[in-house]
């Protein structure tokens, strides 16, 4: 039984630590000196989290965790440089709890890790769904919502090891129907701070060496939809898309070499490809999504000349471009890049809303899909 019990108490630490560990430490550390929690034999090594020097520097981190974890998006960024710190905290109270290095302890390391990671993938998914929403008061009420668990976790996984052991299994259960949709949205998540700090990085080179970083065009040279449209959507062009999904675009669409692309991650009404990164193409005649999903290519093409209302708004880690067709909203979140093309991107479909609206005559109307092969279905996937 006493298997069960360090179990328990381990694997809930473990999973209350990936979604706070700082907290975890924190509470443990406090209820040790307070007497509120009292250490069974088997965790008797825990005892080191009640040291002074322990208590006030998971206090102050913790106290930096409280307010980052409040603000938009810099929770997710927080998240995102948790991702390692989180699993290896954990797995470290696993191994003191038994405070000495032999299979079993790393077994129970392990464990702890796994489980935290777990917990700390569940917590930041569900972060970025929030993040989405466009006012701040769900992120707040659970990032409160997560400080309460946390709090109460470690106590239960100190003081009840059976109740804990079974709250982490169902865990583990649900978690399992959850994780594909956790991993893509770390995905998500990690390339979207990535494309930040490499817009940082190549700002910052640009004052070092004095170039002119290109950027979107001014109000004065925006492009249109007459002849110079060509040129301009060439420029901001996105020349790290995959060379299959060029083929792709060309065989399937018939575009050749006058597509405006940026690497976003499909959101809201992108049916079947939601949470998927790929590649957003603006041709002439339609906006077509490109991505990779279970090993093969998809495509959700949707034609410029049914573009309703076109919304972008930019965010501290992603930007949002929204197309209305049909009634319907098509969400895009566009990642960080240096010349703005999210922006330009906009601008452009901008135009041809504008024009569609004062001419009812524009030839764009009139313009068919081309296509090389293959045919559309009704929600734009071949």
């Amino acid at each position: 039984m006493g298997v069960i019990q360090l179990l328990g108490s381990t694997l809930g630490l473990g999973l209350v630590s990936g979604i706070n560990l700082y907290a975890t430490v924190l509470v443990v550390g406090i209820g040790i000196r307070s007497g509120l929690i009292v250490l069974r034999p088997e965790l008797h090594q825990l005892d080191v989290l009640a040291n002074p020097a322990v208590i006030v520097v998971a206090g102050l981190i913790f106290l930096v965790e409280f307010l980052a974890d409040k603000i938009k998006w810099i929770d997710s960024i927080w998240d995102a440089v948790h991702t390692f710190i989180r699993p290896l905290g954990a797995a470290l109270i696993g191994a003191a709890a038994l405070g000495e290095v032999s299979p079993e302890s790393v077994v129970i390391a392990l464990l702890c890790g796994g489980v935290a990671l777990s917990g700390h993938s569940t917590k930041a998914g569900l972060r970025l769904l929030v993040n989405h929403s466009p006012e701040p008061f769900s992120n707040i009420a659970l990032s409160l919502i997560e400080d309460v668990l946390v709090v109460f976790g470690t106590y239960v996984a100190v003081q009840y090891p059976y109740v804990m052991l079974i709250i982490v299994v169902l865990f583990l259960g649900a978690f399992l129907w959850f994780a594909p949709k956790a991993f893509r949205l770390l995905r998500i998540e990690t390339n979207a701070i990535l494309a930040v700090l490499k817009k940082v990085f190549l700002k910052v080179k640009g004052l070092f060496v004095r170039k002119r970083v290109v950027v979107a065009s001014s109000e004065s040279h925006r492009p249109t939809l007459q002849s110079s449209s060509t040129s301009k959507l060439h420029e901001i062009a996105n020349h790290e898309m995959p060379i299959e999904y060029v083929y792709h675009l060309r065989d399937a669409f018939n575009v050749r070499d006058h597509a405006a692309v940026i690497k976003c991650a499909a959101g809201k009404g992108v049916r079947g490809l939601r949470h998927s990164i790929g590649y957003l193409n603006i041709t002439s005649t339609e906006a077509i999504f490109m991505c990779k999903r279970l090993l093969r290519l998809r495509t959700f093409a949707v034609p410029r000349n049914k573009i309703e209302h076109v919304h972008f708004k930019k965010h501290l880690l992603m930007d949002r471009l929204t197309l209305r067709v049909g009634g319907k909203q098509h969400v895009y979140y566009l990642f960080k890049d240096v010349s703005n093309r999210g922006e330009v991107i906009s601008r452009v479909l901008r135009i041809n809303e504008n024009d569609l609206d004062n001419d009812s005559t524009n030839p764009i109307r009139e313009m068919p899909i081309k296509l090389a092969s293959g045919s559309q279905t009704k929600d734009g996937r071949h």
